[in-house]
């Protein structure tokens, strides 16, 4: 029998990523919080699929994505959930930002917040960490969704996609 590995997740084997006690202590609900002994030795699941928020590195203690106060990014598919969560950007806020104007300056926007030391990340992203790299996802994929809509849809039932520019007979402006 192979012995578990103290980083990864004893629910699904996912590697788990090192969190400080403050996002704990911040995030856990009042009634989870009981349930801590100690806020050292935690790690965070990603796994989209597992339950599992958080657990012990050493003993096992685990708790669950019901014992936060606040959705988490990885484990929810809905489009409200926030990917940002010192600076309240949602997926749908960033798929409409790209729809809308082909980019987003959210990810530019978020890092220089961070740099000016307004962010807060290991209080309030259950991940412990900056959640620049997931806003950057969301933004590609937005992008991609965007494109793939556009070369499937007719030019004039597609708000993202404008005629090709060109010279226009009627003007003689070619």
């Amino acid at each position: 029998m192979i012995p578990p590995m103290p980083d990864r997740c004893p629910a699904c084997g996912a590697q788990g990523r090192r969190v400080k006690p403050v996002t704990l202590r911040s995030l856990l609900t009042e009634e989870s919080k009981k349930g801590l002994d100690s806020a050292e030795g935690y790690r965070f699941c990603r796994s989209g699929t597992c339950e599992v928020a958080y657990f012990h590195e050493g003993h096992g203690k685990r708790f669950a994505v019901r014992d936060l106060r606040v959705p988490v990014f990885q484990k929810s598919t809905d489009p409200s959930r926030l990917v940002c969560y010192c600076f309240e950007h949602t997926v749908a806020s960033l798929h409409e930002e790209v729809r809308r104007t082909g980019a987003s300056t959210v990810p530019a926007a978020i890092a220089e917040k961070c740099r000016r030391g307004l962010d807060r990340c290991e209080e309030l992203n259950p991940q412990g960490a900056c959640c620049l790299g997931n806003v950057k996802q969301v933004v590609r994929e937005a992008a991609a969704e965007i494109k793939v809509s556009c070369t499937s849809a007719p030019q004039n039932e597609s708000a993202c996609c404008p005629p090709a520019q060109g010279p226009n007979p009627e003007t003689n402006d070619g």
